[in-house]
């Protein structure tokens, strides 16, 4: 990975002014801030794509308010527990 990142800064500095800048801007729209770094990690990242999966099986339930939903859950809960 050091040989990479000596490889970047060596291309940066090649860079024209007008590139350097151009550079910055991209980076500063498209960094992932580190209030956001938790969403790449490979655990959520795994649970992103099993709720994708799960959404395209329809393994998932739409409500039309909380109390709906939370009703929902208790039934299932009991509905485990053999309530």
């Amino acid at each position: 990975m050091a040989t990479n990142i000596e490889r970047l800064i060596k291309e940066i500095k090649s860079l024209s002014p007008t590139e350097k800048i151009e550079l910055a801007q991209r980076l500063n729209e498209e960094a992932i801030f580190n209030d956001q770094s938790w969403y790449w990690t490979p655990e959520w990242q795994a649970a992103e794509k099993e709720a994708d999966e799960d959404i395209a099986e329809g393994r998932n339930h739409r409500f039309k308010n909380v109390n709906n939903a939370i009703k929902f859950l208790h039934e299932q809960t009991e509905q485990a527990n053999g309530e």
